[in-house]
């Protein structure tokens, strides 16, 4: 849609129009999910006139214009309403029902009482004198029930709805109709919900984008600093309706209120979807300061990362592409993350380290870094760590690790660490956060995305098996980056295509692959050194003494830390905690060092299958 939604043609949305038709044929009719929100509907009242409406004045418009003569409403916290613009006669309707089920307005009642009501709208043997249908509305029906299991009066309740069904007539045009109306349809047991066929169940579903974009067209002439221009009006009105994908209509409304409440002006119509999904009014992306720290990040992050200058280069244009606001810019996506990258590469050679100085750089706090290591999650029921136990299982109310986490802090780094072990049931969760930007954590409650960075990292390509199942290089040292990225891709795109046969998940991160080189020998010196220099400040700090070597035990440190890299940065690390740390440690404890004294390693000597450092 590239023009201005107009109201000419504004028809009933087809749930709507199912209920009306469900009059003439069913006596009861359950409605589910997108109950709570706002519809915006034709009011017949003010001759067609579009407006917000809730879902009972929804379901009176149809009801009444099907010649039905009242609809009564019954939630557990108010009690009975009637409710308005009834016509002619409509009022002693309704009261005749309450007079019969001898019940007042307004006023919580017990479930017999309910139950009384339900019989009074129902049953035709009435003392009130025959007329047109009446309706009522349970508007939180499940509310009706207090525990997983059913009570015996609660039971009762529900076998008198049942038969009451199965006995209802006809009345005038339709039916003296009973509308339950439930978030989830398993809110009603299921021998109720499935097995009546005299029930009707309407789905009502989100609002598409064309709903959204009539009603971000009506909404945002409320907005603060809208441009004069109609063009302008209306690229406002389309990109709100972009961003809030995934939301309602009563929240569009709330977020216009919240725009309104903060000052923030029309043209930033996004900034104000973003404050209301994650609670936040700054926007550490578009931040000034964000801005400057990645002009100079290809130095910073390279110093840290060693090794890895063409990965470093390829993160900061996936995220310089997230702090201008221009990522899903060609799919027309703005719910998505902030920006996904797909790390794969050598075990050692800094994936996870890159991650942890992205959150660093990003958010200015190390800690904004969420990781999780996906060997942890390969059975099936690992799901509820991420997102929590499904109702009715243990640890439902402590929700999950990765919900609560973005819940709590939405301006974060996530890692999934080594990708391929997970179990493939999270692959779908995987999707919707990349396709959605959300999650519904088992609470039922939904978590936004669309302030993180998501990582994913994989040793995926660098060995795979052979047609007898062994296992051989698919890449190695030996290789040039550009050789070594290609057979990397390739094989990751085996794997998801062919091996997982989730080709869908592959299309996802494909631009996002960064593949990092193997360590070579220079920077495997360089981390080397590194880990070495930690180690004499650690000696300062703790001892107040210095630490030295000579230059045949430095070199002799070096060339045992970086003989074999097969395990990359890690495996250098802990060769200097077997070769030095250790014995050091042995030397400390048993002659502890004096402050300003300086302790010089001449050698390394072997002791068996330990070390023993030489003292000058």
């Amino acid at each position: 849609m590239t023009t201005p939604p107009t109201d000419e043609t504004a028809p009933q949305p087809a749930w709507l129009r199912e209920v009306s038709l469900a009059l003439c044929a069913h006596p009861q009719v359950l409605l589910t999910g997108n109950v709570r929100d706002l519809y915006r509907l034709p009011d017949p009242e003010r001759a067609g006139a579009v407006r917000f409406m809730g879902l009972v004045e929804a379901l009176w418009s149809v009801a009444r214009a099907r010649g039905y003569a009242a609809l009564l409403t019954y939630s557990s916290g108010v009690g009975v309403e009637i409710a308005a613009q009834l016509p002619d006669g409509g009022a002693a309707a309704a009261q005749a029902v309450l007079r019969d089920a001898d019940v007042e307005p307004n006023r919580p009642l017990h479930l017999a009482q309910v139950r009384d009501l339900l019989g009074a709208v129902v049953d035709v043997p009435r003392r009130r004198a025959p007329g047109p249908p009446v309706a009522l509305a349970l508007v939180d029906a499940a509310r009706l029930f207090t525990g997983e299991l059913l009570s015996p009066e609660e039971r009762l309740f529900l076998a008198t709805a049942d038969r009451l069904a199965y006995r209802a007539t006809p009345v005038g045009s339709g039916y003296n109709t009973v509308f339950w109306v439930l978030d989830r349809e398993h809110d009603l047991p299921s021998w109720f919900a499935t097995g009546n066929h005299t029930l009707r169940i309407t789905a009502i579903p989100e609002p598409d984008l064309a709903a959204r974009l009539q009603t971000a067209n009506d909404l945002v002439a409320t907005l603060p600093g809208m441009p004069q221009d109609t063009d302008e009006r209306w690229a406002v009105a389309r990109r709100f309706a972009e961003a809030s994908h995934g939301m309602r209509l009563r929240s569009m409304r709330d977020v216009v209120r919240l725009a309104t409440a903060a000052g923030i002006p029309g043209p930033r119509v996004d900034d104000a979807v973003r404050a209301f999904r994650v609670g936040v009014p700054d926007n550490p992306w578009q931040s000034a300061g964000l801005r400057e720290r990645l002009k100079t990040a290809q130095e910073e992050l390279s110093h840290r990362v060693l090794g890895q200058p063409d990965a470093v280069r390829r993160v900061l244009d996936i995220l310089a592409r997230s702090a201008t606001g221009l990522a899903g810019a060609h799919t027309g996506g703005r719910s998505k993350p902030r920006g996904v990258l797909f790390f794969a590469g050598p075990t050692g050679v800094g994936k996870t380290e890159l991650a942890k100085a992205l959150a660093a750089l990003l958010f200015g706090d190390e800690n904004a870094y969420l990781r999780f290591d996906m060997s942890e999650f390969a059975a099936e029921h690992t799901e509820a760590r991420l997102i929590g136990a499904p109702p009715g299982f243990i640890g439902h109310d402590a929700g999950g690790e990765l919900t609560n986490g973005i819940r709590q802090q939405p301006f974060r780094v996530v890692l999934f660490d080594e990708i391929e072990k997970a179990h493939p049931r999270l692959l779908d969760k995987f999707l919707q956060i990349l396709d959605d930007g959300r999650l519904t954590d088992g609470r039922g409650g939904t978590v936004y995305f669309t302030e993180a960075l998501i990582v994913f990292t994989t040793n995926l390509g660098i060995v795979i098996q052979d047609e007898d199942g062994k296992p051989k290089e698919n890449v190695t040292a030996a290789q040039e980056l550009p050789d070594i990225e290609q057979g990397v891709r390739r094989y990751i795109e085996v794997f998801f295509r062919h091996l997982l046969r989730r080709p869908e998940l592959f299309n996802r991160v494909q631009q996002s692959i960064v593949v990092f080189d193997f360590l070579r020998p220079e920077v495997a010196v360089e981390i080397a050194d590194r880990a070495i220099g930690r180690v004499a400040e650690a000696v300062h700090r703790t001892y107040g003494a210095t630490l030295e070597f000579s230059d045949d035990a430095r070199d002799e440190l070096r060339k045992e830390a970086t003989f074999d890299l097969s395990n990359g940065g890690r495996g250098i690390v802990a060769a200097i905690e077997s070769i030095l740390v250790n014995p050091l440690a042995r030397e400390v404890f048993a002659n502890p060092p004096a402050p300003g004294q300086t302790l010089r390693v001449a050698a390394i000597a072997e002791d068996g299958q330990n070390r023993e450092l030489v003292m000058e």
